[in-house]
């Protein structure tokens, strides 16, 4: 295979070193596009990377974090005081650049041996302050700054605590195998003051050296701990942050702007907007680019932001102060209003009723919303959020505690991992209903059809033995609830149609549903059932009292089908003797929702299966997609090396996707082929890119309307997403799948990837695809990775599975019966930060991402 990024050279010997990567995690603080940002970049380590800081960055890495004009960096972690360098104490150049050689940072000692295996010195922490924060620091001086600075740098402080406490490994054994709890952070820490277009924005790096101490040597911190805790990190970065400034600064009244998200209400939004200047001159080039008719992609924004990057402005003394006042006066923001700003009476607390707070973690929306357990962690990021005062560290883990020692919260045995993790209690009502139905239901002689009008209709129905069987399986089995796996691509609703003729002889009504409005669909035109969504039928069984007595129920694509709503319906169908038939694919991608029940019906109550795939042409494409459905992504990957195409950047990519597609919708028809990529970006990319050429060559109209943010013309090809979020993609003649290969995780590639009859073909993207646009005000910009190892990590990827087990398959803990509250204080959240029996000053608002429609617990 040759690499088509920019050479023709044979992609197995591509080399080159990664100097900067990281991974950004970024929250939405309001409409003004403001950002409040807690990123995690990897500094490299080689001798070649380290000398680029040198070149590159200001004649060294810590002179770039430094900076003219800032305050001395800091040396900070209980591994930096178990070296002898005292918290606080000033950070020398030398001494920093030895720490990135591994190197003891006083006498040079080696502490951990880099080799040229070596790829990371050092992981950047970057707390960043809300912008309302970060302006009053600038424009108020005096002891307001001074107050401002001090509760960053105790929220700095106590987020990095709760990293070390929580998140420091390191890894032993063979591959690493075991991860070791490892004695601290050495860290350096460096507060800035401004961004690179001379804003204020308040900050601070706690670069932390790739080396940790445990059983009495220095070996490779564990990062994904760190990555794994980002979030509750930020979150309790700003809980701390707003309590310490209300400590400091009482007339403060926190408003909430975005999930978890907080300014400082009376600092105007339009002011905001003026110190993101940044922001806004990314915004203001690429909307000049799509005026030019020019397409955005996410390299086109890189680019921008490149583009607009500046040096970083060196402002001394106060002449940085001065500027950020005169800017706010032009803005509506002086000295009066400054004045009536901080002499406000004292703001009244707002503290949430912890009732209202434990039914919305613990309820369809919550925190088993879209999966079936959780961590602590989980737990105390969205804690936080709900006191829009903040907390400090201390009450806030008591407060997760205490939310984790209700009742309506389950522990449940560790994994094989060792992670403790929690369920709810809510949905594993839901679990048990489902799998107890099921149970119950085992030989059940419910919706048996006769032998002879089942032979009847076999005879002229043109099935496959794979489908013959499972029709006779299904038809005569006496079983209230059966399932059928059936690969892709294997005739399934080929099946059902043979299913629904042998109940319509046998005069049994038939309903189908699926969980989403196009697979209903599928099923009514495929099997000829009448069929809707899983929550329409939900809803029509609570309004007319469930289902006629001894029909059956097609459920199709039940893979994807949330727990919480099948539950609702299994329950219907079992009080009216209705037969279930679920059939779907495990291997398939999952529910959005909280799922995984049809999974756990097959390996515990297995029905007959569908592995003759007749879809794809090719006996080898077949063989492949079975072995990559099963978990051996290695022999797919061989397969298709000829018909993958490596690409240094997403715009390449997204011009030899287009072209393909082109020729290919010549070939075949509009219908006959796909493009399918798996993230937003590249999806908008790829239209806007499809859409231009369909225009140019006369099959799109130049006038049309613009709906929905969007403009649309005649000859556009609409895909209605309400009700199917989660993949829309039709089968077709050809299929062309583009992304990194960090995204093709086991059961989406092997969905998308089973698509077509005839070839599939890949696009590899080699670039990182991170917005570098926040992450570029802090740290030299990413270079794009070279696709040397691209097809190991796409194999690596297909492996990784994305789907969960039930709660109800990992046991309760031993120690608990449902409830920590033995082991805790009986009142662990903070009774001045609650308000019982009082109404909450604030909208709730889902955990994570909602459910659809009425998902409703049952028993509630």
């Amino acid at each position: 295979m040759t690499c088509k990024c920019c050479c023709s050279t044979r992609i197995r010997v591509i080399r080159r070193e990664r100097l900067f990567s990281f991974c950004c995690v970024r929250f939405v603080s309001g409409p003004a596009g403001r950002w409040a940002v807690l990123s995690i970049g990897k500094l490299g380590a080689s001798a070649g990377q380290l000398e680029y800081y040198e070149r590159q960055v200001a004649a060294g890495a810590e002179d770039y974090y430094a900076g003219r004009g800032e305050v001395p960096g800091v040396w900070t972690g209980a591994g930096s005081e178990a070296l002898g360098l005292a918290g606080g104490g000033r950070v020398a150049r030398d001494g920093f650049m030895a720490l990135m050689r591994g190197a003891h940072p006083l006498d040079g000692s080696v502490l951990r041996r880099m080799t040229e295996r070596s790829k990371v010195a050092a992981i950047d922490l970057t707390f960043s302050a809300p912008k309302s924060v970060s302006v009053l620091f600038a424009v108020a001086g005096g002891g307001v700054s001074e107050a401002l600075v001090d509760a960053h740098e105790r929220a700095v402080a106590a987020a990095v605590g709760y990293l070390e406490r929580e998140a420091c490994f390191t890894r032993r054994g063979h591959a690493g195998a075991e991860r070791v709890r490892a004695e601290g952070f050495v860290a350096a820490a460096y507060r800035h003051r401004l961004s690179r277009a001379g804003d204020p924005q308040l900050h601070t790096h706690v670069v932390v050296a790739n080396l940790t101490r445990a059983d009495g040597r220095f070996t490779a911190l564990d990062a994904r701990a760190l990555f794994e805790h980002k979030s509750a990190a930020g979150a309790v970065y700003r809980s701390v942050l707003r309590a310490e400034v209300r400590e400091r600064l009482p007339w403060v009244a926190w408003s909430r702007v975005g999930r978890g998200l907080f300014e400082i209400d009376g600092v105007p939004a339009e002011l905001l907007r003026h110190f993101s200047q940044r922001r806004i001159e990314i915004e203001r080039r690429a909307a000049e680019l799509v005026g030019a008719g020019r397409a955005l992609s996410r390299e086109a924004m890189q680019t921008i932001a490149l583009a607009t990057r500046r040096p970083k402005t060196a402002l001394e003394g106060e002449v940085w102060r001065d500027d950020a006042r005169a800017r706010a006066a032009e803005h509506g923001f002086g000295v009066a209003e400054l004045q009536a700003l901080i002499t406000r009476p004292t703001a009244p607390h707002r503290r949430p009723v912890r009732s209202e707070v434990v039914c919305r973690l613990s309820g369809p929306d919550g925190l088993t919303g879209s999966h079936n357990t959780f961590a602590r962690r989980h737990a105390l990021a969205e804690l936080a959020g709900e006191f829009v005062d903040g907390l400090g560290l201390r009450d806030l883990e008591r407060a997760t505690d205490g939310y984790l020692a209700d009742a309506s919260v389950r522990r449940l045995t560790p994994g094989d991992d060792g992670a403790v993790v929690f369920t709810t209690e809510g949905l594993l009502r839901s679990e048990r209903a489902i799998v107890g139905s099921a149970e119950r239901r085992r030989e059940e002689p419910t919706a048996v059809v006769p032998q002879t009008i089942l032979d009847d209709v076999l005879a002229g129905a043109g099935l496959n033995a794979d489908q013959i069987a499972a029709v006779r399986a299904l038809a005569t089995g006496a079983q209230g609830v059966a399932t059928v796996q059936a690969l892709a691509g294997t005739g399934k609703t080929t099946m059902l149609r043979g299913i629904a003729d042998a109940y319509a002889r046998a005069g049994v009504t038939v309903f189908g549903a699926a969980p989403t409005a196009r697979a209903a669909r599928e099923l009514r035109d495929a099997a000829g059932v009448g069929a809707g969504t899983l929550h329409a039928l939900a809803g029509v069984l609570d309004r007319r009292g469930g289902f006629p007595r001894g029909s059956v129920l097609l459920l199709d694509e039940a893979g994807m089908a949330a727990t919480r709503i099948t539950a609702r319906v299994f329950a219907h169908a079992e009080r009216a003797g209705v037969k279930v038939i679920a059939v779907g694919d495990a291997g398939q991608l999952s529910s959005v929702e909280a799922g995984g029940w049809f999974a756990a019906l097959t390996r515990t109550h297995p029905g007959p299966s569908l592995r003759e795939v007749i879809r794809q042409r090719d006996p080898a494409e077949r063989a492949a997609l079975a072995a990559l459905h099963d978990g051996e992504p290695e022999r797919y990957v061989e397969h298709k090396a000829e018909a993958i195409t490596l690409h240094a950047s997403e715009r390449d990519a997204t011009a030899a996707v287009t072209d393909e597609w082109a020729r290919l919708r010549a070939e075949h028809g509009p219908a006959g082929v796909v493009m399918i990529a798996r993230d937003n970006a590249t999806r908008e990319q790829l239209n806007s890119t499809a859409r231009a050429r369909l225009r140019a060559d006369g099959l799109l109209a130049d006038a049309g309307v613009r709906i929905g943010g969007r403009d649309w013309t005649v000859g556009d090809r609409v895909i209605a997403r309400r009700n199917d979020r989660r993949l829309d993609i039709d089968n077709g003649t050809t299929a062309i799948v583009v992304g990194r290969p960090e995204e093709f995780s086991r059961e989406w590639a092997y969905t998308v990837l089973s698509r077509a009859r005839g070839e599939t073909t890949l696009h590899l993207i080699a670039d990182h695809g991170a917005d570098i646009a926040e992450r570029s005000e802090y740290a030299p910009a990413p270079p794009a990775r070279e696709p040397a190892d691209m097809l190991d990590a796409l194999a690596r990827a297909m492996r990784r599975g994305g789907s969960e087990r039930l709660a109800i398959e990992r046991p309760p803990h031993p120690d608990t019966t449902g409830s920590l509250a033995h082991h805790l204080d009986p009142h662990p959240w903070p009774a001045q930060q609650l308000e019982p029996g009082s109404a909450a000053r604030h909208s709730p608002r889902p955990a994570r991402r909602p459910g659809a429609g009425h998902d409703l617990d049952i028993g509630r």
